[in-house]
């Protein structure tokens, strides 16, 4: 249990950001234990009993949002954790998590409002270029769109910002509260050596995060590209991911400035990481193939079906070794139209440590009204989990094997039966429940 653990409040030092590792708890291959979404119901809290049917349930920043956007002052962060404690009080053995962004500092969170309007901190965030706001030639508002007395020295955007009229949540007409300045998503400088210790003690290790016993991980989402170390930033250029594409002309950054930058948030994120699994936590970037804040599962077709299961089959195989995301193919509809085949892959290639969830980018399971993401379209009462998927077969007994030397067939022994795969017909089998 986490609270035998010892508190840590320093990391130890890491210059990067950490390879794949695999969570603090113990392993199963129990498929209702082995499942994950990413939820989100914008228009009010996440249907807790649907939630807690996961082995990780991972909250987003947009849930509730119909709410705490009208709150004075902003409460995305209290909601989330009521979100949680409500979810594991449901199930105690699920895995709840709650979303946190360091790239980003976003002031519906009390924890950064309370540092943004606190002249001691203003080092913490980057700055406009002085010359384009003296001139007004920022390509984005420093102003709030309701209140154009209400400005910020401090950078930000507002793609996904609540606003009086609209935009991405809707505040109430007397104006949007996220206290001294306009809301916005604001910029954490990570070339200042306090902050790394700031985000750890009022971010990390708190009530409303890893602290609580009802929160066991987060999504740390966003990242920061430089072209000088990756060529090719496009989320949408260099710099923060998901903000404005003028950011680096609007914030006076040189190419050197962004190389920095992103070095110093590998170092934070890196700390964050270390001090997350230190306190018997998780968190999604430490999964396999998703170290840049994806949420994008491993999705089965004929074409990878035989190649990517001879080389799941290898004890020292990615697939065995680390944790991996896999998703369940999405037809027409909602509808799971290779469903026991791609159960069946799962229990093939699956190390100790596998998720199986839904199968487009999010992970988001449609059992709310209003999805996450715009990627899955409105369902009344949502869609329900297969039963097959709520099953435990049991362990493995050794790894799958194919069945002849390039046949294609693959099989695994499990404590109730045997899991096959076809490859060449996709026809899949699976023990009898």
């Amino acid at each position: 249990m986490k609270a035998s653990l010892p508190l840590l409040i320093v990391a130890s030092a890491k210059s990067q950001q950490l390879g794949p590792t695999n969570p603090p708890w113990e392993p199963t291959y129990d498929l209702k234990m082995s499942s994950i979404s990413m939820q989100c119901n914008s228009s009010g809290y996440s249907n807790y009993e649907r939630g807690s049917e996961f082995g990780i349930i991972s909250y987003d920043w947009s849930n509730t949002k119909a709410i705490w956007a009208m709150a004075q002052p902003m409460t995305c962060e209290e909601n989330l954790q009521t979100q949680a404690e409500k979810t594991k009080a449901e199930n105690p053995d699920a895995h709840v998590f709650v979303y946190r962004n360091i790239v980003k500092a976003l002031p519906w969170y009390s924890s950064v409002r309370k540092i943004l309007d606190d002249p001691a901190y203003s080092g913490f965030f980057l700055q406009w270029n002085e010359t384009a706001l003296a001139n007004g030639d920022l390509h984005v508002p420093n102003c709030a769109a309701e209140d154009g007395t209400k400005c910020s020295p401090f950078y930000h955007d507002q793609l996904q910002t609540p606003e009086v009229d609209g935009g991405d949540g809707q505040c109430p007409e007397t104006g949007c509260d996220c206290g001294l300045h306009p809301c916005g998503e604001y910029l954490f400088d990570h070339r200042n050596s306090s902050l790394a210790q700031w985000i750890i003690d009022e971010m990390i290790l708190t009530d409303s995060s890893i602290l609580n016993e009802a929160i066991d991980g987060m999504f740390m989402d966003d990242f920061w590209c430089s072209d000088l170390l990756t060529p090719g930033c496009n989320d949408p250029v260099q710099g923060a991911t998901e903000i404005d594409a003028n950011q680096q002309v609007d914030m006076g950054l040189s190419d050197e400035d962004i190389k920095d930058l992103t070095i110093a948030w590998e170092h934070t994120m890196g700390l964050v990481q270390q001090t997350i699994l230190d306190n018997g936590s998780y968190t999604w970037s430490l999964m396999q193939n998703e170290g840049n804040a994806n949420a994008s599962p491993f999705l089965l077709t004929q074409d990878s079906c035989a190649g990517t299961l001879r080389e799941a089959c290898k004890k020292d195989s990615d697939w065995q070794m680390n944790t991996n995301l896999f998703g369940l193919t999405v037809g027409e509809n909602n509808t799971l139209p290779q469903l026991v085949e791609d159960v069946a892959f799962f229990m093939l290639a699956r190390g100790d440590y596998a998720y199986l969830g839904w199968g487009l980018w999010g992970m988001t399971w449609p059992f709310n009204p209003e999805p996450a993401h715009g990627t899955v379209p409105p369902s009344d009462g949502g869609v329900p989990k297969p039963d097959l998927i709520q099953q435990d077969f049991g362990m493995p007994n050794g790894l799958c094997i194919e069945t002849t030397e390039g046949g294609g067939v693959f099989r695994r022994e499990y404590d109730s039966g045997s899991v096959e795969l076809d490859c060449n017909l996709m026809k899949g089998l699976v023990p009898d429940f």
